[in-house]
């Protein structure tokens, strides 16, 4: 007598033992990628903050000695200087006289572009109301002790001009418009067409507060009496404490420091940062970092 049995049915899942242990190591290789991750975006975050400090640093770093190369210590250009600040008279253009309308208030120049593809005008910025005109005024001898840059107040907007500027330029630019600045007192009447001619505008660079609270270096031109400053590159650290983010060391030509602007010969700038966020990365474990940058412009028309 044969016993018939069927056949076994297949299993449909898993255990519950076999679960938990899915369960288990699932959550421990989640855990070690995500502290995986956050480890990875800490850093990226923190590297982002330090570069981005490093280069608000160098940023300050390039704009300043631009201004201050410029600069004459004789021609009175340093108005006022403090540990965090400093004012003074920035070139923003040059260019030659065109010919002298007599006893006239107003100074003309060549055109900015001339067909021979020569400069003889070119700004930074377009001169107005508030800038100065320095015009070279060549003394009786060759000496260079009796000649002087003479300052003409520019007292508005320029207008276009058809003035003479004789052998200056060619017959392709007679009719070229030229800038025509009008002057707060005539001009003298040695002025000559192909006078040198440099013009300038007051400007300032400041440690200041922001609206955000944060401290930056600041910028205004040209009136920067009561005037909120322009933030250029920042945030830095702040003004207090002996260790402001933008410091400014004013010299004479014997290395000595001085208070006075007329005796300025070199200017020494510090510029401190530190990154807004904790930084954890390499040798830097979750902490704040901080840099600094120190240079130096010397001031080239000083005598």
């Amino acid at each position: 007598m044969h016993t018939m049995t069927g056949p076994r049915s297949a299993r449909s899942g898993f255990s519950l033992v076999e679960l938990i242990v899915i369960l288990a190591l699932s959550t421990i290789v989640m855990g070690g990628l995500t502290s995986v991750l956050v480890r990875q975006q800490r850093f990226y975050r923190g590297t982002a903050d330090l570069i981005e400090t490093r280069s608000q640093i160098r940023q300050a770093a390039g704009i300043i000695p631009s201004d201050l190369r410029g600069v004459s210590t004789a021609g009175g250009d340093i108005i006022a200087i403090s540990d965090t600040s400093m004012l003074f008279r920035a070139t923003i253009g040059q260019a030659l006289a065109c010919a002298p309308v007599p006893l006239a208030n107003r100074i003309d120049i060549p055109p900015l572009t001339l067909a021979n593809k020569n400069t003889l005008a070119s700004f930074s910025m377009t001169p107005g109301l508030g800038d100065t005109v320095f015009v070279y005024h060549d003394g009786a001898t060759e000496a260079a002790g009796d000649d002087v840059w003479v300052p003409y107040g520019i007292t508005g907007a320029p207008t276009m001009s058809s003035v003479s500027c004789g052998d200056l330029i060619g017959s392709a630019d007679l009719t070229t418009p030229r800038y025509s600045f009008p002057l707060a007192s005539p001009l003298r009447a040695d002025v000559t067409p192909g006078t040198p001619l440099r013009f300038v505008r007051r400007t300032r660079y400041t440690l200041f507060t922001a609206s955000d609270g944060a401290w930056y270096l600041g910028y205004c031109s040209p009136d920067c009496a009561g005037s909120t400053p322009q933030p250029i590159a920042g945030p830095f650290l702040s003004g207090a404490g002996g260790t402001a983010g933008v410091a400014f060391t004013f010299r004479k030509a014997d290395g000595a420091i001085t208070a006075i602007p007329d005796s300025v010969a070199e200017v020494s700038i510090v510029v401190r940062g530190r990154t807004r966020g904790i930084v954890d990365m390499g040798g830097y474990k979750n902490t704040q970092v901080g840099d600094s940058l120190r240079f130096s412009v010397a001031i080239r028309n000083r005598k």
